[in-house]
């Protein structure tokens, strides 16, 4: 995994406080006193806002700079790959990402990028795949490769077609996929299907999920039927997602298929590769031509407001969408009324993109109920994103001579900059773990449990990785829970499947944990958190109960059933076990705890449906057998379960 682009010395947050502490408090004080109407409010803090910045050098605080190819930067990243790569000892999966990135920085057809393409065949001829070996010399060809070293690439390809023709039947084939798609990649099990009736409307919701609203839930879900623990009440694709920066050298761009031995790069940027030419192009297409110029310098700068980088592609992805008709897209939203649309009223058997994009258009984004400092940043940090958008982007000369056309942009980032920090979530795929990994940022399973015991660590696990960030139209409209009744499966097709992990009763609201992994803190930091995240006092029970912990100690008969499950060969047989258990008539699931059993399910189902050996870069070198149940529930029980 490559290292966050975020630089805490040009961290834009850490500059707006700042900025904030020295005169921007008072001047917006000033405007708060002046306008009582908070509508106006954004208004004139935008307008303050530029007014500071055209004479505020935010470009050289920043660091700000456009992203170039730089063949010396790809040398330094080749460099690094080649200390890492020493034969017989050398951490070639390391060494890989390096090279990866050494190819991303390169010039097309120089010299330097032909040499990464050289080095990434000499990993790929080591971890014994021969196509991906070729296919990586062929490329080397195509960016020019040196001629005092053109023999030693002959002899390469040559000893690899040998191989692959006396050995045929054991070497393996390239995994090839439809580009521009996700693979279909095997798990081994049936995929994940609703449990019941669909929507005639919406085919990937079940029937007896319905939205409402009332003055104390506002909008929220309920099923109108009793859901059993493990049915599939819904299965979404998010309307925009965004790979991590962690992932850029691991993953396709745009499909986020992990093909770290044969990524290529995007010729106008140094944080996206993608897995093939289709790729490329349809990232291009859809959103990618919008923000190419800016994604290093927002990565770079966006602090602890990450999740608005998901508005950013959100936007971008709109605009692509309307065909840059930036005009009938402002005279549709003026006529478009919000308060009769969501993702539950649009025919999703018939949906346009506009209607698509509506469904995100209104989602929340408590502008009215955040505090002036909070809205100053947000406008502070879209000011700068705007900016370097007409800077350096083809939406300047879209919108140079036409203001209207730039403040509906503006508008528009921070509308979603504001609806992805509420709505987004992460996007988790499973993968092998050993004790001496390093935990990461991103890296946390669902309910935020630390894997650092030492008791654990002896065991070789799968855990739970965020590789994307998204935004779901739909689940959006669910409310949160510390204790929650359902959880998220992400699919290997990029759709995720909500399911229900504990009964829920006919007429019950259905609950998400929200994107905040608070879990393990007392009520009191909890509901801070929640508060200064997402608005609201958080009622649920766990919270009204004040108990420390959310974890319910295993009752005798729970341990001792979950003892004989662990036995079990594998998941896949211990699952249906588990579901059973877990819906026998007159088990009692306390209101402000969570249970062994839920925990379980979740992983569980996660292991199944969320993990393929063909991503699991472990499984390149070291193969894998099925992993049995015990290693989980110890992994995941010891701590929390005792």
């Amino acid at each position: 995994m490559s290292k966050r682009l975020s630089n805490k010395k040009c961290d834009v947050t850490k500059l707006f406080d700042t900025l904030w502490k020295e005169a921007k408090q008072h001047r917006v004080a000033i405007l708060i006193q002046n306008q009582p109407d908070k509508d106006k409010l954004a208004e004139l803090i935008k307008r303050k806002t530029d007014d500071f910045l055209r004479t505020f050098p935010f470009r050289d605080r920043l660091k700000l700079q456009p992203d170039t190819k730089d063949n010396a930067k790809a040398l330094a990243a080749r460099n690094r790959g080649n200390e890492l790569f020493v034969p017989m000892q050398g951490k070639y999966l390391e060494s890989l990402q390096h090279y990866n990135e050494s190819i991303a920085y390169s010039e097309p057809g120089s010299e330097a990028r032909a040499l990464a393409y050289g080095n990434r065949s000499v990993v790929c001829l080591k971890l014994g795949l021969s196509q991906e070996c070729l296919e990586n010399i062929r490329l080397a060809r195509a960016s020019n490769y040196p001629a005092r070293l053109m023999n030693k690439l002959n002899k390469r390809e040559q000893d690899v077609k040998r191989c692959i023709e006396n050995d045929a039947q054991i070497i393996p084939r390239r995994v090839t996929h439809t580009p521009g798609k996700y693979w279909a990649r095997e798990t081994g099990c049936p995929a994940l299907q609703l449990s019941y009736e669909a929507h005639a409307h919406i085919p990937h919701l079940a029937k007896c999920v319905e939205l409402r609203q009332n003055s104390q839930y506002g909008r929220h879900l309920v099923t109108t039927q009793h859901l059993k623990a493990g049915d599939v009440f819904l299965i979404e694709k998010p309307y925009a997602n965004l790979l991590c920066d962690t992932e850029r050298y691991k993953r396709c761009a745009f499909c986020q298929n992990e093909d770290t031995f044969t990524l290529i790069p995007c010729e106008g940027c140094t944080v996206t590769m993608y897995c093939s030419k289709e790729c490329m192009d349809q990232a291009h297409k859809q959103y990618h031509r919008y923000e190419c110029g800016v994604l290093r310098d927002c990565w770079r700068i966006v602090g602890h407001l990450l999740g608005g980088m998901v508005g950013l592609r959100t936007v971008a992805t709109a605009i692509a969408s309307f065909d840059q008709d930036l005009e009938g897209w402002n005279d549709h939203l003026n006529t478009l009324d919000e308060t009769k649309v969501n993702a539950f009223t649009v025919d999703w058997n018939e949906v346009t993109d506009s209607d698509m994009y509506d469904t995100v258009h209104v989602l929340a984004t408590n502008q009215k109920r955040r505090g002036r400092k909070d809205l100053s940043k947000l406008i502070f940090f879209t000011s700068i994103v705007h900016l370097l958008l007409l800077e350096r982007t083809e939406l300047g000369p879209l919108c140079e001579s036409n203001p209207a056309r730039s403040k509906l942009l503006f508008d528009l980032l921070l509308r979603h900059v504001q609806t992805s920090l509420i709505n987004k979530k992460g996007v988790y795929h499973m993968t092998r773990s050993k004790d001496d990994e390093e935990e990461d940022e991103y890296e946390d399973n669902y309910f935020g449990y630390d894997r650092d015991d030492e008791e654990e660590q002896e065991y070789t696990d799968y855990g739970e990785e965020t590789h994307a960030i998204a935004v779901y139209p739909l689940f959006s409209m669910a409310n949160h829970s510390c204790i929650p009744n359902v959880a998220p499966i992400h699919l290997l097709d990029g759709r995720c499947a909500f399911v229900a992990n504990r009964p829920i009763a006919a007429g019950e609201q259905l609950f998400d944990v929200y994107d905040f992994l608070t879990m393990e803190f007392d009520p009191s930091f909890r509901r801070y958190c929640l508060k200064q995240s997402y608005f609201f006092n958080c009622r649920c029970p766990a919270c009204q109960s004040g108990w420390p912990m959310p974890f319910r100690n295993k009752s005798l008969a729970e341990e001792h059933f979950l003892l004989l499950l662990r036995e079990m060969d594998n998941v896949v047989q211990g699952l249906p076990r588990l579901v059973e258990y877990m819906n026998q008539a007159g088990r009692h699931y306390p209101k402000h705890q969570i249970t062994a059993a839920e925990v379980i399910l979740s992983h569980t189902l996660r292991m199944i449906h969320s993990y393929s050996p063909v991503d699991d870069m472990l499984n390149e070198m070291e193969g894998i057998a099925e992993i049995g149940l015990e290693a989980i529930f110890k992994r995941i029980l010891i701590r929390n379960f005792r």
